[in-house]
């Protein structure tokens, strides 16, 4: 194995022989993590965790559509193994790369599937990037638009939600990078609108506008370990869908912070530390622990995360991530990146 070098920030292993017939690996993995998707009650800001943008920020900013020069396939499980009912459960895939002349545009898209107790949400979203090469770095400019369908449970009165719906959205982003570091600013459902049968709907779902800053960058401690600590910091509006007068109307703001060790380039082990305080309701904090094996342009991931709500007298299960990405760089040295 090469050693890291300044100009390199990151060496993989030499791609391993019993890989050799990973180009087909996505679609297997892509059916595994919609299977693993289950039902549980939504708490808004346990639908996500920091741990999943760890090497794919797409699903938080369309501007990342196109990061790399080579095609990218990311996959996960987000959720809670626990029999309780009251956190959500997400299934994600990601695909993105480049085209056009001289390889300044930025394609991508992402399709979720997110269930809990009241409904089903299938959300598709395709990014377009235009990415402008800089003396220290690349700046891109992105942008989606995305649709959603919500199977709603309609025997649940909890929702006060008589029939299924549609909605479409759209999102905007920024995002700058070197080999050492990167910032993004982001609004990934800057206005959401619903179609269809919502207009006989009296109730409805909570749902979120954020506003994203993520950063981060990565430090030498020595030949064989790097650091990368994280940030993001999000303020979202809460509103309700399909009718917002029907629903609540206040923020959420959070913090978290995410600190990774990159260990010989094949090992990165991570530490999470988050806060959330809402303007109606609880306060959250979460800690969490994430590990990664690289094996050439293939990775590999789980990352436990702990919530507590210490005012309130819910109890609340811990969250799991279980993650799968592979590079398409013909030359799987090339497959070089930590973010």
């Amino acid at each position: 194995m090469e050693k890291w070098s300044g100009k390199t920030v990151v060496s993989f292993l030499h791609f391993p022989a019993n890989f050799a017939n990973m180009k087909y690996f996505p679609l297997p993995i892509f059916f595994l993590m919609l299977g693993l998707a289950a039902n549980g009650q939504d708490i808004q800001s346990l639908r996500a965790s920091l741990m999943q943008y760890q090497f794919n920020a797409l699903p938080l900013n369309p501007a990342y559509a196109g990061r790399l020069e080579a095609t990218s396939f990311e996959a996960f499980y987000y959720g809670s193994f626990a029999s309780q009912q009251q956190v959500s459960r997400s299934a994600m895939v990601s695909l993105h790369g480049r085209g056009g002349t001289a390889q300044q545009l930025g394609w991508g898209g992402v399709l979720q599937f997110h269930s809990q107790e009241a409904y089903n949400d299938l959300n598709f979203r395709p990014s377009f990037s235009r990415i402008i090469r800089m003396d220290n770095g690349n700046l891109s400019f992105g942008a989606s638009l995305g649709i959603n369908y919500f199977d709603v449970d309609e025997l649940l009165v909890v929702t006060d939600l008589t029939s299924s719906f549609w909605s479409f959205d759209g999102g905007a982003g920024a995002y700058w990078h070197n080999q050492r570091s990167f910032v993004g600013l982001s609004m990934p459902n800057f206005f959401e609108k619903s179609l269809g049968q919502a207009e006989y709907n009296s109730g409805s779902l909570l749902r979120s506008r954020p506003i994203n800053l993520h950063l981060g960058s990565l430090f030498r401690l020595n030949d064989d370990l790097y650091l990368k600590p994280t940030l993001l910091l999000s303020q979202a509006k809460i509103y309700g869908l399909p009718k917002s007068e029907a629903g609540p109307d206040y923020n959420l703001w959070s913090a978290d912070v995410h600190t990774s060790v990159f260990v010989e380039g094949t090992y990165v082990i991570g530490l999470l530390a988050g806060y959330t305080k809402p303007d109606l309701g609880f306060e959250q904090t979460r800690l969490g622990v994430s590990a990664t094996l690289l094996l050439g342009n293939f990775r590999l991931g789980y990352a436990i995360q702990y919530n507590n709500q210490a005012k309130s007298a819910v109890s609340l299960p811990a969250s799991h991530t279980i993650s799968a990405g592979y590079d398409f760089f013909e030359n799987p040295e090339e497959g070089r990146r930590v973010f």
